[in-house]
């Protein structure tokens, strides 16, 4: 299985692997294939988004993505987090967006898994929501420092112990854009703080840690 420490250490270019052919992540023959779709304009991007991560959609599928194209992981994250276009993608299309959700956290959780450095970063045990308020896109994630585990995807998790609440655009920013100013846009009141603010300072200060970690291997 691609979730072997073996396979996801690839990504760190700490393995060799072995030729198994080009990777299924296509839907039909004129279907581009994941690291083609992240250069795509905008239109194109988001009407092949979705057929492309059809072919990323099981934990087989992923980790063979972030061995044989390890910076399409992290160049589909900054897309995302800086799509224009995002509010109105989620809008139109949520399943799509519910599916890169999905292979954005699941992702993270294998990296976290095989990958001691990204895994040590892991220093808050929480669970965080996010809940967009002009669409319907609401997801959540969970920390847990003792097994070094990142979790999450659509949909809310019970008992949250911090929610951010606010637009769209905001809630994506805070997934992967560098030049996001969280403190500015919390001023500007383009998102609320749902709990402990120091809590929240301490999440968003760990998953900065794992960012650059993860950053650090491509």
């Amino acid at each position: 299985m691609c979730r072997s420490v073996e396979c996801v250490n690839s990504y760190h270019g700490t393995a060799t692997v072995p030729d198994q052919g080009e990777p299924q992540i296509m839907t039909g023959s004129t279907t581009p294939d994941l690291e083609t779709v992240v250069d795509q304009p905008d239109e194109q991007f988001r009407k092949n988004l979705g057929p492309a991560l059809d072919g990323v959609d099981d934990e087989d599928d992923l980790g063979e993505l972030l061995v044989t194209q390890p910076t399409a992981f992290e160049r589909l994250t900054e897309r995302m987090a800086t799509f224009d276009e995002i509010t109105a993608f989620a809008n139109d299309d949520p399943e799509t967006v519910e599916q890169y959700l999905t292979v954005l956290w699941d992702g993270m959780g294998l990296i976290a898994e095989n990958i001691s450095a990204v895994g040590d970063a892991v220093t808050v045990d929480t669970v965080v929501n996010w809940a967009a308020t002009d669409s319907p896109i609401a997801f959540h994630a969970d920390t847990d420092p003792e097994t070094s585990s990142i979790s999450g995807g659509p949909g809310l998790a019970d008992d949250p112990e911090i929610t951010f609440e606010g637009q769209t655009e905001v809630l994506f920013r805070m997934l992967g854009d560098d030049e996001f100013n969280g403190q500015l846009a919390f001023v500007q009141n383009r998102f609320d703080i749902i709990g402990p603010l120091e809590r929240s300072r301490e999440f968003n200060d760990m998953m900065e840690a794992v960012s650059e970690e993860m950053e650090a291997l491509a």
